[in-house]
This record gives structure tokens, C-alpha cells and sequence, in this order.
């Protein structure tokens, strides 16, 4: 496997949600290769064999989405989330699987299969990391919200025909890599940037990389359906750092039950849950 040395060159902290152009890179990459930082690997990026990917295609074609639209060409962006995730106060303020890990159990099977061959890749090019990974979600999220024993992650989301503006990955754990498959076909463009290195990752069809997306600028190229059946799929590996705050299952439903008593007394009184505040 071809080594890539990883140098920044420049800081780009001022692209932070700025659409990627051609102008921030020179190379792409489109073969397999680790990236080293300080004589350190700290992601790599090669082609997964296809008969590992028959179920997960599948489920990247097959899941109901739920669908926005961007501005750009008015392309339709669609997301399927799986797996755990955190309270959102005043939405869904309690920990949980996602909807559609229930309604669309054989998808999240499927998913969470495919973690299996992450694994491995992880002890192949990526042990320490992998180990670091792994202590941080068992040592701080309960174990009722990873969906499978020695996974460094408890949710995974598949996203079709997504040019995200530069961003950093900040609501996941700091110091846990993330994880991107990309599944394709009859599309132009959706490279994937970063720009203080000025390098691009092709994001061929079966493409996996793995990298520090909380550290690192990264966004993806505008994208170019050539028929009306293209797409443009990646599934997302990750855990949320507010997994740390979740109860077990029967604890978290207590607290809700205790915290839906206090808002509906509170309503009794006159006052508004929202204005008022609570902790439980």
C-alpha cells in the first residue's frame, strides 16, 4: 500500500462552510494509501472488494429518507440515520435507537455487519488507534447503545447526493476518527477536500478512508447526477461525545417519564417548560 506523508501548508480555518472548489487542491488520490503524520499513521483510504458491499448497497438504495434540498441544482439530499442518539432537549429529549433502526431492522443489520470488516482494517493499519477508539466509547457510553461488541462507534448514517460545505466533525468524540464509505454510480464530481494539504480523495465507487474529521477541514466537491437513477451514497461511521450523558435504556425511560410529569404540572400552573427551566 502506497504511504502518503501528510503536510499542511496553509490554514483554511477561513473556508469553514464555503463550498470546496478546484483551486484548493493539486494532487487526488484514487489508489489505496496510508496517510502519515509525525512518522504516525493516521488514516488510510482504499477500495473495499465488492461481496463485502452486496448488503450495504442495498440498504443505501432501498432505506426510506427523509429529504431536503440543497441550493445547488436544486439536487435532492436524502439521510437515513441508524443507531444511537443522544437527547435533543424539547425534541426528543431522551436517549434512543433511531427510528429507522426499527422500522428498517434488516438495514441496520446490514450496517452495523459492515462494521466487522471496519474492525478489521482498524487492527490491520490503524491498531493504536483503533484500541483508543475503543476504550473511549466503552469506558463513557452505556453499553445498551452500541449496537455490537468491539465497534468504536454507535451510529452510522447513509447520506445520498450530500456536497457538504467545509466543516470539522464537532459534535463527535475528539481524538475518534471518522469513518466514510462511499457507494456511486453515474456521478461527476464528490471528491472530498482538504484543503490545508491541498489533496483530494477521488471518492471512486467501494472507496473507504478513515480519518481525524474532528481535527481536520474537510468538504465534498459539487456533484453532477449524469442520469436520473445517479447517486451519490456515503455511510457515515460515528458516535456522538453526548452518548457520554445517556442513562441505560431503563433509567433513560424513567427520566423521561419523571421529566414529562414536571412538564405537565408546570403547564397545570400556568408556566411555560420552555421559559421556565429544568434539571433532571
Amino acid at each position: 500500500m502506497k504511504t502518503i506523508e501528510l503536510i499542511k501548508t496553509k490554514d483554511c480555518s477561513h473556508l469553514i462552510k464555503k463550498s470546496p472548489t478546484k483551486n484548493d487542491y493539486n494532487k487526488v488520490i484514487n489508489e489505496d494509501c496510508i496517510f502519515i503524520k509525525n512518522n504516525k499513521p493516521v488514516g488510510i483510504y482504499l477500495k473495499i472488494k465488492n461481496d463485502k458491499l452486496v448488503k450495504i448497497r442495498n440498504a443505501c438504495i432501498n432505506t426510506k429518507y427523509v429529504k431536503t434540498y440543497r441550493a445547488y441544482k436544486a439536487i435532492p439530499t436524502q439521510s437515513s440515520v441508524f443507531g444511537s442518539l443522544p437527547r435533543v432537549p424539547l425534541r426528543n429529549d431522551y436517549c434512543r435507537y433511531s427510528v429507522q433502526s426499527k422500522k428498517e431492522r434488516n438495514n441496520y443489520d446490514s450496517l452495523f455487519e459492515f462494521s466487522i470488516v471496519l474492525i478489521e482494517l482498524y487492527k490491520q493499519y490503524l491498531p493504536e488507534q483503533y484500541l483508543h477508539d475503543l476504550n473511549i466509547i466503552k469506558s463513557t457510553v452505556n453499553s445498551d447503545y452500541i449496537p455490537k461488541d468491539n465497534i468504536p462507534f454507535t451510529t452510522a448514517n447513509i447520506n445520498v447526493n450530500h456536497a457538504i460545505k467545509y466543516h470539522r466533525d464537532t459534535g463527535n468524540f475528539k481524538g475518534n476518527l471518522s469513518n466514510v464509505l462511499i457507494l456511486k454510480d453515474g456521478i461527476i464530481g464528490g471528491e472530498l477536500v482538504f484543503p490545508e494539504y491541498e489533496i483530494a480523495l477521488s471518492q471512486e465507487d467501494s472507496f473507504l478512508s478513515i480519518f481525524d474529521g474532528q481535527c481536520e477541514i474537510h468538504g465534498v466537491m459539487p456533484i453532477f447526477k449524469i442520469n436520473e437513477n445517479s447517486y451519490r451514497g456515503s455511510i457515515v461511521y460515528y458516535t456522538l461525545e453526548n452518548m457520554k450523558h445517556c442513562y441505560p435504556f431503563k433509567e433513560e425511560l424513567k427520566r423521561i417519564q419523571n421529566l414529562s410529569t414536571i412538564r405537565a404540572n408546570k403547564r397545570s400552573l400556568g408556566i411555560n417548560p420552555r421559559q421556565a427551566g429544568y434539571k433532571l
